[in-house]
């Protein structure tokens, strides 16, 4: 399956970082308490999207496209 973005990246851990070509000089932060909870869930799975602010100079969009949305979706019908 190919990424709809190339920029956005799955990841285990942070340390799986260290291991893609062309990050060594970007700066980073990492949450120290996962940043995705019910009501952001909520909101992506209502086709909303989530900006994140965190690093204080950029807006990171984050939303998914209409195929994630169905896939989701057909996932929690079959629950």
């Amino acid at each position: 399956m190919t990424p709809l973005n190339k920029d956005i990246i799955v990841i285990n851990d942070k340390k799986d970082i260290d291991g893609i070509d062309g990050l060594e000089y970007f700066y980073s932060q990492f949450p120290t308490n996962r940043n995705i909870g019910i009501s952001e869930l909520k909101a992506l799975m209502d086709g909303k999207a989530l900006i994140d602010i965190s690093d204080g100079e950029y807006i990171h969009w984050l939303q998914l496209d209409k195929s994630a949305l169905k896939f989701s979706k057909q996932i929690l019908e079959n629950l």
